[in-house]
């Protein structure tokens, strides 16, 4: 009898903290992490189409662009210099990789790239070959260039599916963070996101993987509530009796069918 009762309370226990465990990984952590505070700013967010006065096709078409099936490369520029820029100061040559297996290190991000800063001279011209190591769609699109040389400020190499994309920017003089990101939906909150310092960099921006502090946390606090409460209270009842159930003792078993076949050697006994 002391089993069974001991049998059912680890059945329940086990239960309840099963549910407990479930709710609090489906929920994530409550703890906020410290959040950096940003003051300055920068001129890396692209711009609105409706601020631009353009269409919502009118980037596709512009001088500096290739497209083909594997992907496109928008906004290349590899001879006219900014107007800071007297000459070319160095040749730079960035190879990107970008994909799931790059996320590993980043417990709760989809994507990444393999590297989440570039720094590069000013005046420097910039070839950037992006490799998508995944089988869906991804960019790596840099903001904050020249307007007057790149439609929007923008350099964009997409590449669809595995494969790779080859494309060249000047970077002008001074010291300025550009923001790169993958545009495609939702890919930017899931990781593909990073920074290139032309010099020294004005800025560290926020929310980078591994680099800076995320400035909107996402924080799920569990809710006991009485609809968790009983859930977790029927789960544990319900645990109570399937130990019970699963794990009777066989000693008792064996017992009873000892005495079952006593009992029926008595009545054959006593009939004969």
């Amino acid at each position: 009898m002391h089993r069974r009762v001991l049998l059912f309370a680890l059945g329940g226990l086990a239960v309840v903290v099963a549910v407990v465990v479930w709710r609090a990984s489906a929920t994530g952590n409550t703890e906020a992490p410290r959040v950096q505070k940003v003051t300055a700013t920068s001129d890396y967010r692209q711009p609105t189409l409706a601020a631009a006065g353009t269409d919502a096709h009118a980037h596709h078409h512009h001088p500096g662009m290739s497209m083909d099936m594997q992907g496109a490369v928008m906004g290349e520029n590899k001879d006219r210099l900014p107007q800071d820029c007297p000459q070319i100061t160095e040749e730079v040559k960035v190879t990107v990789h970008a994909g799931r297996k790059h996320a590993r290190r980043f417990p709760g991000l989809m994507f990444a790239y393999d590297q989440q800063q570039w720094n590069v001279p000013p005046c420097s011209r910039v070839t950037v070959t992006f490799v998508n190591d995944d089988d869906i769609r991804h960019q790596w699109m840099l903001h904050g260039l020249p307007k007057y040389i790149h439609p929007q400020g923008m350099f964009h190499l997409e590449v669809t599916g595995p494969g790779e994309k080859s494309g060249t920017f000047i970077v002008p003089s001074g010291d300025k963070t550009y923001f790169v990101h993958c545009d495609m939906a939702q890919h930017t909150e899931k990781g593909l996101k990073a920074q290139l310092k032309g010099g020294a960099g004005d800025m560290d921006l926020p929310s980078i993987p591994g680099l800076t502090a995320t400035i909107n946390v996402d924080n799920y606090p569990i809710d006991w509530g009485l609809g968790s409460v009983g859930m977790v209270l029927t789960a544990g009842l319900g645990g109570a009796f399937l130990g019970g159930f699963l794990f009777k003792p066989r000693g008792g078993r064996r017992e009873n069918t000892k005495d079952n076949q006593f009992n029926r050697s008595n009545s054959n006994g006593r009939s004969s």
